[in-house]
């Protein structure tokens, strides 16, 4: 009976030592395999969760979302300096090509309008180009106008819809909605696709970083000018001695002009005396084109929401 029993007891040892071994055993291998589970299931939630820029450049919603959010900052910032970049080099290159030619922009904004066929034929007799930022409505109600600058060779480009600036800078897309709309007009008037826009009022300070970005990815090119002639303030012979003393002054500083006039009933009357100076100095007048890196007015921490 003693020999059992001491059999007994030892056994009791040898199994409970087992148990232990095996249940420190389990432990570690279902601690270890917990963690790498959930390693594996923190990867997958990341992956899964996480947003690729192809998706915000592709999907236009995410898009407008992201541009509202206080995230975006550095991911514009970037983006914007690079195109800046970018701009200003080939800005620099097409000034040179403008200086060897001796060239000058003449842009009006607003059209079409009654008076744009006889704003067309001043433009004729002095044998000179121009660049037309018209609005979409105005093209409708004057078709044939925007044809005639189609066949005489004029620039063709858009200044959006409403010309309102309430409207146009209401929210992040609305620029490119706008742009859009006129594009389309112009297109089915005329079969000329432009890329070229000027927003109503200049770019600065309404048109938004998140704005410029949209408006980047549907590949709109947003000009603005160097010379405002100040006609739609001045109104008679005053806006032609103030152009020509700006473009006295981007000459010495070896800029080549870009100027703002309107097609309006105003100008009308004091046009030739400014052409006649512009064609004394020698200017050659070109139109703006898709592929020429634009004038336009950087933000410099000026741009702002309108509402």
């Amino acid at each position: 009976m003693r020999r059992r029993r001491r059999l007994n007891i030892r056994g009791k040892i040898a199994v409970t030592i087992l148990l232990t071994i095996t249940v420190i055993m389990l432990s570690v291998l279902v601690g270890g395999g917990k963690d790498e589970a959930k390693e594996k299931d923190s990867t997958i939630h990341a992956t899964s969760h996480a947003p690729s820029l192809e998706m915000l450049s592709v999907s236009f919603e995410p898009m407008v979302a992201f541009a509202d959010s206080t995230l975006n900052q550095p991911f514009f910032a970037k983006k914007s300096q690079k195109k800046e970049n970018a701009r200003l080099k080939a800005v620099a290159k097409q000034k040179k090509v403008d200086q060897l030619e001796n060239a000058i922009y003449l842009t009006f904004d607003d059209g079409p309008s009654n008076v744009s066929d006889q704003l067309l034929d001043i433009l004729d007799d002095y044998q000179m180009k121009a660049t037309f930022f018209m609005l979409g409505p105005n093209m409708q109600d004057h078709p044939e106008v925007v044809k005639r600058m189609q066949n005489d060779g004029f620039g063709l480009a858009l200044h959006g819809i409403t010309h309102k600036a309430g409207e146009i800078y209401s929210s992040p897309y609305a620029p490119v909605e706008e742009m859009t709309e006129g594009q389309e007009i112009l297109e089915n008037l005329t079969g000329v696709h432009s890329n070229l826009i000027r927003l109503p009022y200049g770019s600065v300070p309404y048109l938004t970083e998140n704005m410029r970005y949209l408006l980047d990815q549907n590949d709109f090119n947003i000009w603005d000018w160097n010379i405002d002639s100040r006609d739609w303030e001045l109104k008679d012979e005053r806006y032609v001695q103030h152009t020509i003393q700006k473009i006295q002054q981007m000459e010495q500083a070896g800029e080549t002009p870009v100027i703002l006039l309107h097609d309006k009933p105003e100008i009308i009357k004091y046009l030739p005396e400014l052409l006649y100076y512009i064609k004394k100095q020698g200017y050659k007048t070109k139109v703006l084109t898709n592929d020429m890196a634009p004038v336009t007015f950087p933000c410099e921490g000026r741009c702002h929401p309108i509402n």
